[in-house]
């Protein structure tokens, strides 16, 4: 018995040694990062950016695949059937988590199949309208959707997308009427908006930049660089905790000291010039955030997307 105890506590101590030699090897091979949205876009950039800081980081390849379709949920699911050895990971919205899972009926992962090892990037969004718009600030349009309601309408990325939901919260805490305008992104209501067809949209740095837009207030707890005369909405009584961030997911049975790895080399890669500069070009903040701070954010936001829904009742 003595003997069947000691080869049992050897087998286990090799076993042991291996997965932290293992580690310490990590990356042997070429990483894959998954990425949910369609190559050029913004986002897809960014994680090509942090996969090239990787590259030289581990001396090894960490390659990007796009696995757009139905939200982020195809390329959650890619993550979901990975192999939890390390080698496959992906650069996400945190939508997978926050929305995702109160509105798939069968999702192909749970709470606990993915680790949040790091938040890579935060979409600022406004309430943007046109040049022309008679709305001065976002007082005076919440002032007429008082008096008119349900006349007013705004553009966003999809039913219960982050622009969707932020859209939703403000006007809820404002006691209005506003009709949501989903389309397949936010390049398809900006011309809208600029046309005249439609009031205003729920927008990203970017496209208030770049179209022209006029913001009439920021989704944020400080005000952005880009536009500091531009109020956020907690500064006008109606905060909105936003879900347009990300950052990096993995299974979460990977070995953990892999997991320390990838999150450490994170801190370093999201602080570097070259990926700080690539979202500064993007209109994207750079935020980064550990473990903790990430998971903790979306576990607050899930939490609060959990009653946001209940108040809006989607349709499925």
């Amino acid at each position: 018995m003595k003997n069947v105890i000691g080869a049992a506590v050897a087998a286990m101590a090799l076993s042991a040694t291996a997965l932290t030699t293992r580690a310490q090897d990590y990356p042997a091979r070429p990483v894959q990062i998954i990425q949910s949205l369609p190559a050029g876009t913004g986002t897809d950039i960014l994680s090509r950016t942090l996969a090239q800081v990787f590259d030289a980081r581990f001396n090894q390849r960490f390659l990007v695949v796009n696995r757009e379709g139905n939200g982020v949920m195809v390329a959650a699911a890619a993550l979901a059937s990975a192999p939890p050895d390390g080698y496959t990971m992906a650069f996400i919205p945190a939508t997978l988590i926050t929305v995702q899972l109160h509105r798939e009926k069968k999702p192909p992962y749970d709470r606990n199949t993915f680790v949040p090892i790091c938040q890579t990037f935060d979409n600022v969004l406004f309430v943007g309208t046109s040049p022309n718009s008679p709305f001065k600030d976002l007082k005076a349009l919440i002032e007429f959707a008082k008096a008119n309601p349900g006349k007013l309408r705004y553009g966003t990325s999809g039913v219960a997308s982050a622009p969707h939901l932020a859209g939703a919260e403000l006007f809820s805490k404002a006691g209005v009427q506003v009709q949501d305008v989903p389309y397949r992104g936010e390049s398809a209501y900006v011309t809208q908006i600029l046309g005249g067809q439609l009031e205003m949209g729920m927008t990203s740095t970017f496209l208030v930049t770049t179209q022209k837009l006029k913001p009439l207030a920021v989704f944020s707890n400080e005000r952005s660089k880009a536009y500091p005369n531009v109020p956020t909405t907690g500064e006008l009584g109606f905060p909105v905790s936003t879900l347009a961030y990300g950052g990096l997911f993995i299974r979460s049975d990977v070995p953990p000291a892999v997991i320390s790895r990838i999150d450490s080399a994170c801190r370093e890669a999201v602080n570097s010039g070259a990926y700080t500069d690539m979202a500064e070009k993007q209109y994207v903040r750079a935020t980064y955030l550990d473990r903790a701070a990430f998971g903790a954010r979306i576990d607050a936001d899930y939490r609060n997307v959990a009653r946001l829904l209940a108040e809006l009742k989607l349709p499925e």
